[in-house]
């Protein structure tokens, strides 16, 4: 009896013990995804700038004809936010230069902007203020794979539909895998145009 009761209290030890070695695991492993998470958040804000300035093509020898007489032709960005827990992708697109009160599509496609592809992911329209400004955000629900190294382009159409033609595009290039990207909206060149 006095073994059997030595035995239970051996037991009941054990225990306590596996439970603390798995609190001390428990607690070192969500330590080592904080610190992660945090390097990560680190990289993201110091890498995305440098991605912009690889991405920005060198500016244009004469401007763009503007659909506003006496302004710029329109330009713009879009930034682009992963978040791997949630598998959501935020979307802001930021535009100047529109035609004041005017709507456009705005989609994700597959391809570069040389042979936009199918339409990926559809926005709402973009609807420029009276100043010819729009900023319109998105949230791509569902998205496990995250921002693609190469394969997709943002593009803004002329009108609200696709079929308007392209007014911006830009590729999203993002080789290291980044959670944030920048992408330059631009006006198709003369070959784009055509294709």
């Amino acid at each position: 009896m006095r073994n059997r009761m030595l035995d239970h209290k051996r037991n009941i030890v054990q225990k306590k013990i596996l439970v603390v070695l798995l609190l001390a695991l428990f607690t070192m492993m969500s330590s080592s995804t904080v610190a992660y998470a945090q390097q990560q958040q680190q990289q993201d804000v110091r890498l995305p700038m440098a991605v912009h300035l690889q991405q920005t093509p060198p500016p244009a020898a004469s401007p763009t004809p503007s659909e506003n007489p006496g302004q710029h032709g329109p330009s713009g960005n879009a930034k682009l936010k992963w978040n791997p827990r949630s598998q959501e992708l935020t979307v802001t697109l930021q535009v100047s230069g529109l035609q004041p009160g005017s709507s456009h599509a705005a989609h994700i496609h597959a391809g570069a902007c040389s042979a936009v592809g199918k339409i990926l992911h559809p926005f709402q329209d973009i609807v420029a203020d009276k100043a010819g400004n729009a900023t319109l955000t998105t949230t791509i629900y569902k998205q496990a794979g995250g921002i693609p190294p190469t394969g997709w382009n943002i593009t803004l159409h002329k009108g609200a539909t696709a079929e308007t033609g392209t007014l911006l595009c830009g590729d999203v290039v993002n080789p290291h895998r980044l959670l944030t990207a920048s992408v330059p909206l631009q006006p198709p060149s003369a070959s784009e145009t055509k294709a």
